[in-house]
This record gives structure tokens, sequence and C-alpha cells, in this order.
């Protein structure tokens, strides 16, 4: 199945609106839904090993975070 069957995002051009108007509604709609960031991150394949290690960093980013803002406690 194709990536972009996924995501469906579309505007009505209202009667007597600008084109730039509604295409400037069609990019508020696209970067709110998430889409570019879901088709950046299956760009490529990531190994599942990859996947784990990014993952847990980002836990250990997080922790440290929390650690500097609410203490060691």
């Amino acid at each position: 199945m194709d990536i972009y069957s996924y995501f469906t995002s579309g505007v009505d051009v209202r009667d007597n609106e600008p084109i730039e108007v509604a295409l400037k509604r069609f990019k508020r709609d696209v970067a709110n839904s998430g889409i570019l960031t879901e088709l950046k991150k299956r760009e490529f394949y990531e190994k599942p090993s990859v996947l784990k290690k990014r993952a847990r960093d980002a836990a250990v980013r997080k922790r440290e975070r929390k650690k500097q803002i609410f203490g060691d406690g």
C-alpha cells in the first residue's frame, strides 16, 4: 500500500476566495496534522534495533532534563 493513501488532506476553495488564502489554509492543515513529520520519519527504513536505541536515548535525555528542572529527587 502506498504511504500517500494514508494521508488525505484537502481544503474546499470558497466562493470569491483567493487561491493564496486557500493554499495558506491547506499548508496550515498539513502542518497541524503531522503529515510532513510522518513522511520524513518514514523516508528511510530503520532497523528495529536502531529504533530501540533512539527511544532509549530519548528516554535518557528526558530523564536528565527532569533532573535539571526538578532536582535529583
